[in-house]
């Protein structure tokens, strides 16, 4: 279960590789916490009381399909208007018809799902770590010295 002060996600995706990429994603917003379900049954019980924060459904799951899933989630309280995603390699599903709200296709590129995250769940970049000042290069000096190597 997530801490208090974490947004929780629901997660459902039965390849563990794919659920470890997500994890490092989402280790860039720590104000959510993930929380991954590896097939329909277990995500139902996870999803109750859980009031997660956004959906985020593998289609090929092993005991039924995420849009099958995503209507039985719908019936839970907290998980009836939150927003969801298809997070698939399927191609040609309308995703609209079974009531998501996007697709992201896999394979994931970070930035665009932190980008997506952001605006579906309104949360901010972290700022980048600062360098320690024994790895940044002054300006002046540097420039002289290629100025110098260039002649």
């Amino acid at each position: 279960m997530p801490s208090p002060a974490r947004r929780p996600v629901l997660y459902v995706e039965d390849h563990p590789v794919n659920a470890l990429l997500m994890a490092a994603i989402f280790e860039r917003r720590p104000e959510l916490e993930l929380v991954v379900a590896t097939n329909g049954e277990e995500a139902l019980c996870l999803a109750a009381g859980l009031n997660p924060a956004l959906l985020l459904l593998d289609l090929g799951l092993p005991d039924c399909h995420g849009s099958r899933l995503l209507g039985l989630l719908r019936s839970l309280p907290g998980c009836d208007k939150v927003p969801a995603v298809a997070v698939t390699a399927e191609l040609g599903f309308d995703i609209y018809a079974w009531g998501f709200h996007e697709l992201w296709p896999k394979p994931l590129y970070v930035d665009e799902v932190l980008s997506r995250l952001d605006a579906l769940i309104g949360t901010r970049p972290s700022p980048p770590p600062e360098l320690p000042r024994e790895l940044l290069l002054p300006a002046q000096p540097a420039v002289a010295t290629l100025t110098q190597h260039c002649r």
